[in-house]
């Protein structure tokens, strides 16, 4: 039995399968802030409301088509797909009116990696807490290596950097 379903009460645990999609959502909707900055550097405010319109819009779409058939976990994935549209549009308009050069390659590995190792995480759920925590760990503790060596590299640390120079 994962750790938190001893921390939540028995009525709560149903529903921890969602969670990672309303973080998902909540993603997105964090994206979806950040790149809401070329509209109002531009003085076009109106972008936000035709966006967050749209947004809402999909999110009500699958709420009423949905829910009827699969309740919370409609609202959920209706909220990364509200939050999507949102964030997808923003970064259409946003580089046709006002262009910056984002890292588009270098996110998308982020994002399929992350896709990737949770996926194989999954994979640990029904096994003995102890081996499931460390399976779960160790691909963490790749991530954080891909992330250090990729875009952090220690030996441009100030301190510690002077040990992990060639």
């Amino acid at each position: 039995m994962p750790l938190l379903q001893y921390i939540l009460g028995a009525n709560y645990r149903e529903g921890l399968g969602v969670v990672p999609i309303v973080m998902a959502a909540e993603i997105m909707m964090g994206v979806y802030f950040n790149l809401s900055f070329w509209y109002k550097l531009i003085d076009k405010t109106i972008y936000g409301a035709w966006f967050s319109l749209a947004g809402c819009l999909v999110l009500f779409a699958v709420n009423i088509f949905f829910i009827p058939q699969y309740g919370y976990w409609a609202c959920a994935w209706g909220g990364v797909a509200g939050y999507g549209t949102a964030m997808v549009l923003s970064y259409i308009v946003g580089q046709q009116k006002n262009p910056i050069p984002y890292p588009m390659k270098d996110i998308f590995c982020y994002v399929l990696l992350t896709a990737v190792f949770f996926s194989i995480m999954q994979l640990s759920s029904d096994w003995p807490m102890i081996g499931a925590l460390a399976f779960n760990t160790l691909f963490i503790v790749l991530f954080v290596a891909y992330i250090i060596y990729r875009d952090l590299p220690l030996k441009s640390l100030p301190v510690i950097g002077k040990y992990f120079r060639k």
